[in-house]
């Protein structure tokens, strides 16, 4: 399906960060060391320009890799003029950025109002004071709330962005943060399991013994609960693992960890499949001793409720003593059992 949004990258690594926290590594994660000069970002404003195909009603530019309103003022205004001649001729229809919840006050929010960014990415990484203190983040679940309930009622739209995980984590503590941001009610939400990466302080705890990061198992099943969260409260997750990164066998980027490719289309069948598998639990108190049922899926998700290689499929028959489980597609909103 033609794409109808695209979004213009452009990254700022580890600029306006007053620390590097336990897990990151920008560098790795982004491809990129150096800041941005104008020229680069005018080729990759232009690059995405002209490959943008006609289906494209509405093109974002989003800033990421760094605590961008931790950077000086007239740096911050000096990146955001260099978009204004595209906003401008209505070329790039809005901006979006990431930074830090303690980077936030009523002088920040007034420029970036000033240069017409439409939204403010926050990275909370958790609502759990030992969470947040044992990865090094500087700052309190607090400060996040009064950050983005200030961006809120100055009009921004805003995007969290999740770490479960982390040191001092567990699923309990991940899903009272899911919680708590479903009950701040932004517009976003991504979320990047933890893993390990090279050249950080985290990879030290873990070659140490001191940290141990969930299984793949563990963490699409964890998140599976957390997209849940945030799918039925109508909260946009537009983001789930991090980005594919070139993996150099010989110089890895991931030391260990549930990095995949595909963890986002895996977290989202996994939702599904727990959908079917609670309508098939009351279909089989009704049919204890019926071999057969089909399953009339929407066909908007029909891959995510069949899952990588049909695996839910083959998962629900044998779960349920099935000889057969078949399947037809409907324009329902909900799946159904015939």
């Amino acid at each position: 399906m033609p794409k109808k949004r695209i979004t213009i990258p452009i990254f700022i690594p580890h600029t306006g960060c007053p620390h590097r926290c336990v897990f990151c590594n920008q560098w790795r994660v982004t491809g990129a060391s150096l800041l941005p000069d104008r020229a680069s970002v005018e080729h990759t404003v232009e690059k995405y320009l002209s490959g943008a195909s006609q289906s494209v009603e509405r093109i974002e530019l989003a800033f990421f890799g760094g605590s961008f309103t931790g950077i000086a003022p007239e740096l911050q205004e000096q990146f955001l003029s260099w978009i204004q001649p595209y906003i401008k001729n209505n070329e790039i229809q809005s901006i979006r950025l990431s930074t830090r919840p303690d980077y936030i006050d009523s002088d920040i929010l007034g420029l970036l109002k000033r240069y017409g960014v439409e939204t403010v990415e926050l990275g909370i990484q958790s609502f759990d004071d030992d969470v947040l203190k044992a990865s090094g983040r500087g700052h309190s679940s607090e400060d996040s709330v009064k950050a983005i309930n200030m961006i809120k009622q100055e009009g921004f739209r805003t995007g969290i962005q999740l770490l479960p995980g982390l040191p001092m984590d567990t699923p309990e503590k991940s899903l009272y943060t899911a919680e708590v941001t479903v009950s701040l009610k932004p517009d976003d939400v991504r979320i990047y399991p933890a893993v390990v990466l090279k050249d950080t302080a985290l990879e030290n705890l873990f070659r140490q013994g001191k940290y141990m990061p969930m299984t793949l198992e563990e963490t699409v099943e964890l998140c599976s609960a957390m997209y849940g969260m945030f799918y039925e409260k109508g909260i946009n997750v537009i983001r789930m693992g991090l980005h594919p990164m070139e993996m150099n066998s010989e110089d890895p980027a991931v030391v260990a960890g549930p990095y995949h490719t595909a963890l986002g289309f895996m977290i989202k069948s996994r939702y599904r499949r727990k959908k079917l598998e609670a309508l098939l639990r009351d279909w089989r108190l009704l049919h204890p001793a019926e071999s057969r049922a089909e399953v009339l899926l929407p066909l908007k998700n029909r891959e995510e409720y069949i899952g990588m290689n049909r695996e839910n499929f083959f998962y629900l028959r044998e779960k349920f003593l099935l000889t057969e489980l078949g399947v037809r597609f409907t324009d329902n909103i909900e799946p159904l059992i015939q």
